[in-house]
């Protein structure tokens, strides 16, 4: 961890001005889709800040993010759908973070890029067909999305055919998945720090990074109470092409 107390000490006052840039536009963004802003804060910071500082120091600021996003669509969160995902989602959770303190994930990218890419048109299918995902499937896919987001940021995409199948969408969407990754982000940093992977110092950046990100979390509430749910559902499957194709990268 000495390395990375001393890459932080050498952040100028522009880098941290790119950090609070991009913690604001992901959170933004974030609001928007309803998933996806720790993956798009991580791509965003690491080159700033160094892969190994990036995953704690999101995880820690995503907490923040998160509840402000629940303070601000609470009114329409779906809670029977979050204790659904969650009663199998949460044990996953820790084991997908124990994993990532010990494991490679490049073959859990790969897996997860052609699941993104492939649930595209399978939610078409589904959605053409009238098939609906009840409450009993989110709790069978909450185990998957509890290893893989623990593993690896943008797991929460992976629930995104899943919710719009169950009809949650536009503002319900959005507040069910930042329940869902509180939930998420308070587990992996208690993990992180049990395994001495967050440090005093990445938990400072991590506060000021989560607290940049409230003001585009309110903007982006106004959005989509303006945007139609038609134009919130394409945005989510762009998302999911986009994430697809970057996992893939990663992984190969």
């Amino acid at each position: 961890m000495e390395s990375d107390i001393s890459l932080l000490g050498q952040l100028d006052w522009l880098t941290l001005v790119l950090v609070a840039i991009a913690a604001f536009v992901t959170a933004l963004f974030h609001s928007v889709a309803g998933f996806a802003g720790a993956l798009l804060l991580s791509v965003c910071l690491a080159p700033l800040i160094g892969i190994r500082a990036v995953v704690p120091v999101v995880a820690f600021a995503m907490v923040i993010s998160n509840i402000n996003r629940i303070f601000l669509f609470r009114a329409a969160i779906d809670w029977k759908a979050y204790r659904a995902i969650m009663i199998t989602g949460l044990p996953g959770i820790i084991l997908g973070a124990v994993i990532y303190l010990y494991l490679p994930v490049k073959a859990i990218a790969i897996v997860m890029g052609c699941f993104l890419l492939i649930s595209i048109p399978l939610r078409r299918v589904f959605k053409k067909r009238n098939y609906n995902v009840g409450y009993r499937g989110l709790t069978a896919v909450g185990s998957v999305y509890g290893v893989i987001s623990g593993t690896v940021f943008g797991g929460g995409m992976i629930l995104g055919p899943f919710l719009l199948g169950a009809g949650i969408v536009g503002q319900g969407l959005v507040g069910t998945v930042a329940a869902m990754g509180l939930t998420l982000n308070v587990t992996k940093s208690i993990v992180f720090g049990a395994g001495d992977l967050l440090s005093r110092e990445l938990i400072s950046l991590g506060f000021v990074v989560g607290l940049c990100t409230i003001p585009g979390g309110m903007l982006g509430k106004w959005i989509v109470k303006n945007a139609s749910i038609a134009v919130h559902t394409v945005v989510v499957e762009v998302l999911m092409f986009v994430g697809g194709g970057y996992f893939l990268y990663q992984g190969i």
